[in-house]
Order: structure tokens, then sequence, then C-alpha cells
């Protein structure tokens, strides 16, 4: 009989224990590997597969805090890539005409680029001589003017994509 009342009288501990254990530590902070698994979709170095990285920021943020312009967007808290702060991803959605990943950053364009340059040895060619050019990378990543800070992007037309052979 102490048994089944020591037992009961943990039961509410046990449950707390246990029903912490089985939920998900994600949304904490994303996995080590974040910084390259994202970073190289937004250089253009990865295969873009919007469900793949919609998972995968769903697994490091929780669900989009919006669904707007043809992309799931999903706030970021305490994410440096190559050195520099990201507040936000996004990936296209099922509306959108192109497959995509992008990012906004607390720089400037001319500081995210000279970060990666830095860190990866990628260089970002400045299109036109404007006081805000856009840059861009061999491999077609872009980076933009967002007001003062920098909005990066990998984008792919979902209609270069060859269709199936008939048989």
């Amino acid at each position: 009989m102490n048994i089944v009342r020591r037992l009961a009288k943990s039961l509410p501990a046990l449950a707390l224990a246990c029903s912490a254990a089985v939920t998900p530590a994600a949304h904490a902070a994303p996995q080590p590997s974040f910084g390259i698994e994202v970073g190289n979709a937004l250089l253009c170095l990865n295969q873009l597969n919007s469900k793949y990285f919609f998972d995968y920021l769903v697994e490091a943020f929780g669900p989009p805090y919006k669904t707007e312009g043809g992309a799931y967007w999903f706030k970021a808290t305490n994410v440096n890539i190559w050195g520099v702060q990201a507040t936000d991803f996004l990936v296209n959605d099922s509306s959108s005409q192109a497959d995509f990943i992008g990012a906004y950053f607390k720089a400037t364009p001319v500081k995210l680029a000279e970060a990666i340059s830095t860190s990866l040895g990628i260089r970002f060619a400045a299109e036109d001589n404007s006081a805000y050019p856009m840059r861009q990378s061999q491999a077609g990543s872009k980076i933009v003017y967002n007001n003062t800070d920098a909005k990066m992007y990998c984008a792919k037309s979902k209609f270069l994509v060859p269709s199936p052979q008939q048989p």
C-alpha cells in the first residue's frame, strides 16, 4: 500500500518529466549545421526544394509567422550566418512561380557581401553603378537593399525544369 501512495504522489512529477522529454527541443536553437545548410542554399550552391526547406525552417523556428508575397516567413532569433545577424527566413509557397529561399540580415548589402567573401571567398559583383545596386554571385545568388539592411535570396524558375518524357 505504501508503494501505491508513493506512486500516486509522484505521478504528477512523473507526468511532467515525461511530457518534457516528449516535447520537441526545436525552436530553442537551429541545428549546428543550419548555417551551412541554409547558407549554401542562399548562395545557390544547393538544389532548391521548397518542401525540404519549409520543413527545415519549421523545425528550427516553429510555424511561419505569416504567408505573404508567395512565401512562408519565419522569424529568426539569435541566428548568425557568416557572422551577420539574420532576422527572417522565407521559402516559397505553392503560389510562387519560382522555387526560392531568402533571408533578411541586420547589415547593409556591402557588409553582408564582405562577410561572405571573408568567410568563403565567394564574391558578389554590383550589377550597376547606382547608389543601391543589386549584387550577384557567379552561382546566381542575389543581395539587394531592404531599406538600409540586406535581403539575400536564391531563386530558380519552376518552369525551367524539364517535363517528363512522353512514352
